[in-house]
């Protein structure tokens, strides 16, 4: 049989496709239950403290947040089908987007297909999981590939109006999204404006002279975000590890697409029933291997400290006052399991009434500990699972005093797993100040 009769390529089914591939990959984000990675602990931390709290728990681009504190609020969703619903829905419209944007006058079964295959790839599968903000941010930047024009003042509106939610959405993914469609709009948009008389392209070297001033801003402004530390001691390190991190997760299901819309196009059998067949085995051995357990955080180990420090505040062993610092992953997961709220970032200082999580930590470092700290307040604190709460004053202690030396290595560890104050962060929270300042974190 032969699927070759042509379909214009119709909004309201690609729309349906888009809801019933949101509700394919919600059942297999929730197949192995509860998210295991910490990037999604901190998407849900931020998602309860918005609910309950009215606040964000950290600084980040408040957009996606609120979006999805929102559809959470419209569907009368728990926490994590929220999450998972919400993450699965901008994967499928970006996918249809990306898949429109390639081929736009006739969709026949196999581009749906090949949507679905884009979409459940193992690559793809874990962006909206690690990448929530980048994955709206590209939403937005996708309406902004297809909507541009530059003919009447409505295409000027719909460009400011994507851009800023892009910003608003993910500061750095939106940066190199931007970027391709500046040198897009640059280079094909230009070609295809000359045949038209249109105000915006009487002069030939205005677009040229656009696309090449914005390339110069953004080499500079690379330069200066690295030089200046913006993400951190690290920042160009962080910048290309972005960069690869995109193109593996991105760039995996628009190369599908790329190539599917492209074979689609010159190979007729391609749009018969065997080829279904085989893209629809695809898609089921992709299936098969996203919903295979993902490692990620310990949640046994992690649901012990919850218990213990929750008792130990019950108790008042721990004062209220007396903040305790965790890696940001272990905080997001404590907010969000228990509500308790510890510190993550070196900022505010650490006080000697504070205190840090040591972790695997051995039976032999606490008879050491019990050796040779004598104290009346005792500085230290056992807790399950090889852990140890230590004061700001013995973690300075342990930096100097030899007998305590092999519990250094440790103490060192768990500061540099705190979160330096950046300038990252301190965009973050002007977006936020900007866009809805009551909900700014408490700090």
């Amino acid at each position: 049989m032969d699927l070759e009769r042509n379909r214009k390529a119709n909004p309201a089914l690609i729309l349906l496709s888009t809801l019933f591939l949101t509700g394919l990959l919600t059942l297999l984000y929730s197949w192995h239950g509860d998210p295991s990675n910490g990037e999604s602990f901190r998407t849900l931390a931020e998602l309860r403290s918005l609910s309950e709290d009215g606040k964000f728990f950290s600084f980040q681009e408040p957009l996606p947040f609120l979006l999805l504190s929102f559809w959470k609020s419209i569907f009368g969703l728990n926490y994590i089908p929220a999450y998972l619903s919400f993450a699965a829905f901008f994967l499928s419209l970006g996918v249809h987007l990306c898949a429109y944007i390639m081929e736009r006058e006739s969709w026949k079964l196999n581009h749906y297909l090949f949507c679905y295959l884009a979409a459940i790839n193992p690559f793809s599968y874990l962006v909206p999981l690690n990448m929530l903000g980048e994955l709206v941010s590209f939403s937005f930047l996708l309406v902004l590939f297809l909507s541009f024009r530059m003919e009447t003042v409505v295409d000027l509106l719909i460009l400011v109006s994507c851009t800023v939610l892009g910003f608003f959405s993910h500061f750095t993914f939106f940066l190199i999204g931007f970027t391709i469609f500046v040198i897009k709009a640059g280079t094909v948009g230009i070609r295809e404006k000359k045949k038209q008389q249109s105000v915006f392209f009487k002069r030939r070297n205005l677009p040229k002279l656009f696309l090449f001033g914005y390339l110069s801003v953004l080499v500079l402004g690379i330069i200066l975000l690295g030089n200046l530390n913006f993400y951190g001691a690290h920042s160009f390190a962080y910048m290309g590890g972005a960069v690869w991190k995109y193109l593996l997760g991105f760039g995996s299901f628009i190369l599908i697409l790329f190539v599917g819309n492209f074979l689609l196009r010159s190979e007729k059998e391609l749009n018969s029933i065997p080829a279904s067949i085989g893209i629809f085995a695809l898609i089921a051995v992709s299936g098969y291997f996203t919903i295979r357990p993902i490692l990620g955080v310990d949640k046994l180990k992690l649901n012990s400290l919850a218990k213990d420090i929750t008792s130990l505040k019950g108790r008042l062993i721990v004062d209220q006052d007396e903040r305790i610092y965790v890696s940001p992953e272990t905080s997001a997961y404590l907010y969000f399991i228990s509500k308790q709220k510890t510190h993550f970032t070196s900022y505010p200082e650490m006080r000697e009434k504070d205190y840090i999580l040591l972790s695997e930590v051995w039976a032999v470092d606490r008879k050491l500990l019990q050796r040779e700290v004598k104290a009346k307040n005792t500085p230290y604190l056992f807790l399950s699972g090889e852990r140890v709460l230590i004061n700001g004053f013995l973690w300075k202690r342990i930096q100097t005093d030899p007998s305590l030396k092999t519990l250094k290595t440790r103490s060192i560890e768990a500061k540099s797993e705190l979160s330096d104050q950046k300038g990252y962060d301190d965009l973050k929270a002007f977006f936020i100040s900007w866009l809805s300042s009551s909900k700014a974190p408490d700090v």
